[in-house]
């Protein structure tokens, strides 16, 4: 938080980003009742002004301090949220281009035909195009979650691979990848065990690790040193 001149300007974005959204979802609520609205409204910026609200304050109440389990799921879920908008936010420019095209080319060539996308008793191009980003946006958020409240699920996939002359220093080799460990985002250090013990059980020649060890800070994986060095196999 030490440049808090391009945190602000972060904050300034959110905002803008969240009127923006709001822009579609004002038009695509606008056939509700006036109660349904409001619960709409109200829940948007009642949600956007609490993540705001925390962006603002963040640089002032030592938020590096608080327990590193109610961080990690706050950060997340703004991230989440920042991402989920600005991903159906694309879908949205695409249509504000879109018809804002459509209304220069109207003005210019008004015989055109380029009202064409209002007739008809299908869905408008602007409607497809706001519940796609819609859905897209919110699909993103939902893995998010899903995956926060999973993370401790491991899984195991064993493929198969064959290449035609392979040296046979190489048949029967055993393989373990693995990837975006993000040791920041663990609260629960035996749950990370038991992904250990998942690994050393499949008795690899070759462990692969491809990245992405924390979020953002190196001593995020300080505690959990002892835990992953239990993981060895004869090639490294």
């Amino acid at each position: 938080m030490r440049n808090r001149s391009g945190w602000w300007l972060i904050v300034v974005f959110v905002l803008l980003l969240d009127l923006y959204v709001f822009q579609v979802v004002k038009a695509l609520a606008s056939g509700a009742s006036e109660k349904t609205r409001l619960f709409i409204y109200g829940s948007y910026w009642g949600i956007s002004f609490l993540v705001t609200g925390l962006l603002v304050l963040m640089p002032y109440i030592n938020f590096d301090s608080w327990p590193k389990s109610v961080r990690t799921y706050i950060f997340a879920t703004i991230i989440g949220l920042f991402i989920a908008k600005l991903v159906a936010s694309l879908f949205f420019f695409v249509d504000d281009i879109r018809r804002g095209a459509m209304w220069i080319v109207g003005k210019i060539l008004p015989q055109t035909g380029a009202q064409f996308s209002t007739e008809g008793n299908f869905i408008s191009r602007s409607t497809f195009l706001s519940w796609l980003g819609v859905g897209v946006g919110g699909t993103l958020f939902a893995t998010l979650v899903y995956g926060f409240s999973n993370k401790y699920n491991y899984q195991v996939k064993h493929i198969n691979l064959a290449f035609n002359n392979l040296p046979a220093a190489f048949r029967g080799l055993r393989i373990v990848h693995i990837s975006d460990i993000h040791s920041g985002s663990f609260t629960d250090k035996e749950g990370v065990k038991k992904g250990i013990e998942k690994i050393l059980l499949e008795k690899p020649d070759l462990i692969l690790f491809t990245g992405d060890l924390v979020n953002d800070r190196s001593d995020e994986m300080d505690e959990y040193k002892e835990v992953f060095n239990k993981l060895t196999a004869p090639l490294g």
